[in-house]
């Protein structure tokens, strides 16, 4: 094979640009994309799992609470970040968290979760299209917020897989919260 880069096949050529890789929209930017993906990403497994998800307006993420899970006879509220800095896999995953976001998690009288999805970063690796399924190469990790441990920075690590039936421990978690008038997180 010669300096050219071509060989008996032919040159080698890049892939043709992904149409993914510019918004639909050219207002939307990719912080944009990630921020509607997450809470999607939420709301199907709130869908899969038969709970009643309520996404609050962008204005109205005055109390750094982005949607709302009903599970009948309580609700918890959940703050989505959507972030593409995380390596998607294996390991562990640390939330910086904003002293706003805590004093106000703090002062709820609801449970509050906070959901990390991890998205790669080109964002037309996000989703592959398949003839018989689609399939999202994403993870996501959510848990409880916890007014004693949680004072600047949340970790996750695998054990905090968020899936369609982690919501149903949430649940239980919502309902033993109002119960018990536990207050405060655990």
């Amino acid at each position: 094979m010669g300096t050219s880069g071509s060989s008996a096949a032919g040159p080698e050529t890049d892939p043709p640009p992904s149409r993914l890789d510019c918004a639909a929209n050219p207002n939307f930017t990719d912080n944009g994309r990630r921020g509607r993906y997450g809470a999607a990403y939420l709301r199907s497994l709130a869908a899969h799992a038969g709970i009643g998800c309520t996404e609050n307006s962008a204005d109205e993420d005055v109390d750094a609470i982005d949607v709302t899970l009903k599970f009948g006879r309580a609700s918890a509220e959940v703050q989505v970040k959507c972030k593409s800095t995380f390596k998607v896999g294996n390991g562990t995953a640390t939330l910086p968290l904003k002293p706003e976001w805590v004093a106000k998690w703090s002062s709820s009288l609801h449970p509050v979760y906070v959901v990390l999805v991890k998205v790669p970063p080109d964002v037309h690796d996000w989703i592959e299209g398949k003839a018989t399924s689609t399939l999202h190469r994403t993870v996501a990790f959510g848990k409880r917020f916890d007014t004693e441990r949680h004072t600047a920075s949340m970790r996750f690590t695998k054990a905090d897989q968020l899936t369609s039936e982690t919501l149903y421990d949430w649940r239980d978690e919502t309902y033993d919260f109002h119960e018990n008038h536990s207050g405060g997180a655990r």
